[in-house]
């Protein structure tokens, strides 16, 4: 599950019960309260706050068709006459739920602009901290002239402040390890150190997609540095991300790549199969796999 924001977690945490409820079913009880007190009055003076609690709770619960409702509530908030401060909230929200769409990537890093004039440049304040690190996130997969060297200053803004909230400050070292390791692929010294702190700040959440993403960049920079032991320690990193309990498509094929480039057969073979057997694979991921086959049959060829 992502990240609540304050006010809403808060929120969820003063739910309580006997025997201790988790997360989801917390922030299930607290979505039927909001949206029961809003049906009884939809023009309520504080809707659109309500709406906007709904959005984050969505996101936070993460599953299907969430982001797709939480997408839609966005939207309809900023249909209203609403305060700067909840309309930059929205902006950014929404910003966010676009990182996987390419073709709305120039729509999302606006709504980023956006929302960081209207909050400023405050890292203390929870969503000014979001605009920088999701902007950066949105320029990482563009990859348009320019746009990597600018996530860096973006990055830098949240890395450097003491107060931004660790959430972000360990979203902005992954994304700064990714960078770097493409941008400079012979040094490994820096992404490494990058990933480790960016997986410190996010112990807090260890069910969390970035946690993971971060284990999987940590591996692909110990596979790269490949001095003694970094394979095994690769591999460990890489089987926890297969392995895990949640639904990160994404990751897990990557990982499974990733691990395909480090064993032996005939498990390397599988892994690659795995993938490419997969519908709706991101392009990406499917480039990545066809040149792990490549790899792996050439790789064959000089073991005859």
């Amino acid at each position: 599950m992502a990240v609540l924001s304050p006010v809403m977690s808060y929120i969820v945490d003063k739910q309580v019960g006997f025997p201790i409820p988790s997360e989801k079913e917390k922030i299930n009880k607290v979505l039927k309260r909001y949206r029961y007190i809003l049906s009884q009055n939809p023009k309520r003076a504080d809707a659109p706050e309500l709406m906007f609690g709904i959005a984050d709770l969505l996101v936070g619960r993460s599953e299907q068709g969430d982001y797709k409702e939480a997408k839609r509530i966005f939207d309809q908030i900023l249909e209203r006459h609403i305060p700067d401060s909840l309309r930059a909230r929205t902006l950014i929200g929404k910003a966010e739920l676009m990182i996987g769409s390419p073709e709305a990537f120039d729509e999302a890093i606006s709504l980023c602009e956006k929302a960081r004039k209207l909050l400023g440049n405050d890292m203390s304040d929870f969503f000014a901290a979001k605009t920088f690190a999701v902007e950066a996130e949105l320029r990482l997969a563009r990859k348009n002239k320019g746009d990597w060297d600018k996530a860096l200053k973006l990055l830098d803004h949240v890395i450097r402040a003491k107060n931004a909230h660790w959430y972000f400050k360990g979203r902005a070292f992954l994304t700064k390890t990714e960078i770097k390791l493409y941008q400079t692929p012979k040094d490994t010294n820096n992404p490494l150190r990058f990933a480790e702190a960016a997986l410190k700040e996010l112990k807090p959440r260890s069910d969390d997609y970035f946690t993971y993403k971060g284990k999987t960049l940590k591996a692909e920079v110990l596979i790269r540095r490949a001095k003694r032991g970094d394979f095994d320690r690769a591999e460990k990193l890489l089987e926890s991300v297969i392995s895990m309990p949640f639904d990160y498509q994404d990751l897990i094929f990557r990982a499974k790549l990733d691990m395909a480039d480090i064993v032996k057969q005939p498990k390397a073979t599988k892994l690659v199969k795995e993938v490419l057997e997969t519908e709706g694979l991101d392009p990406y991921l499917m480039d990545k796999a066809r040149i792990v086959e490549i790899a792996l049959a050439e790789r064959r060829k000089q073991n005859k």
